[in-house]
């Protein structure tokens, strides 16, 4: 028999442009790669444990409710505290990791928990700063677009996107499939919304509009691929009916290009327990 182990669930929030992206790659620093060489020493492990996340995020992408679960050693080594509480073990995790990284979360749950598969909802947030010149305090969180974007017809461009709809024309196809297999997603919720910012961020001109986006499951660059086609809309050069046309024609040479990723983050995740994981604006 093998040694006893507990099924971790982590809730971990990073600020993305550190990383390049959430899945271990070789030779690169990744928020899986360096949570598992933190858990490996958390749990005096010989080598880093297998993580799974609810959706993996790509270079330059934040998270502030990203949820991976893990498999670590029954009971844990005890740390310098002297106890193996969850309390020790985020102070532990989080001295190792950093500012750009931390655990936010941790629990226990039955082994029949997956991050990935288990989840019944992800939300995404984009922000983007509207002003003639970039704010260096938002460059790595938000896209500037220096025209002057109708957040009312973004708004109602949006609603297009809810419910179940092939999503082929804002998806980057995946390498097994060909341009012919459908990519049906269900949105359940979007919106778009300018930001009151005062006494949070002093911007040094201009606005912050958020877009947020949630479904069921996402494909490969589908919020950034949105958020390109609806400033698209806010600058006036396409209509809401092209829009209409795009997500039924399915042809994805015609849409717009996708946002930059530093304005995209992960918000929540959301499973059939109560105890679901932390929602920013949701």
């Amino acid at each position: 028999m093998g040694a006893a182990t507990d099924r971790w669930r982590l809730t971990v929030a990073y600020r993305g442009n550190g990383f390049h992206g959430f899945a271990i790659q070789p030779n690169q620093k990744t928020v899986a790669g360096e949570l598992a060489s933190a858990l490996r020493n958390l749990a005096r492990l010989s080598e880093p444990p297998f993580i799974v996340c609810a959706g993996r995020t790509d270079a330059g992408v934040h998270a502030t409710a990203q949820v991976v679960h893990v498999d670590l050693p029954s009971p844990l080594p005890e740390g310098r505290d002297g106890v193996p509480t969850v309390e020790a073990m985020l102070r532990s995790l989080n001295r190792q990791l950093g500012g750009d990284l931390s655990v936010i979360d941790a629990r226990i749950v039955p082994d029949t928990f997956d991050a990935r598969h288990s989840a019944r909802w992800r939300r995404y947030r984009y922000l983007i700063h509207e002003g003639h010149a970039p704010d260096p305090l938002l460059k790595d969180l938000a896209w500037n677009v220096t025209g002057a974007l109708d957040e009312r017809t973004m708004a109602q461009a949006v609603g297009v996107f809810i419910g179940s709809h092939d999503f082929r024309a804002f998806c980057r196809k995946a390498p097994n499939q060909s341009s012919g297999d459908p990519i049906v997603r269900l949105v359940t919720d979007a919106s778009v919304q300018v930001v009151d910012h005062e006494g949070i961020i002093d911007l040094a001109g201009g606005r912050l509009v958020r877009i947020e986006i949630q479904a069921r499951a996402f494909c490969h660059q589908m919020v950034r691929s949105i958020v390109g086609q609806l400033v698209e809309v806010g600058l006036g050069r396409c209509t809401i009916a092209d829009v209409v046309e795009l997500l039924h024609g399915h042809d994805r040479q015609w849409a717009a290009q996708p946002a930059p990723p530093q304005g995209l983050c992960l918000i929540g995740v959301g499973y059939d327990d109560t105890a679901e994981a932390p929602v920013e604006g949701a």
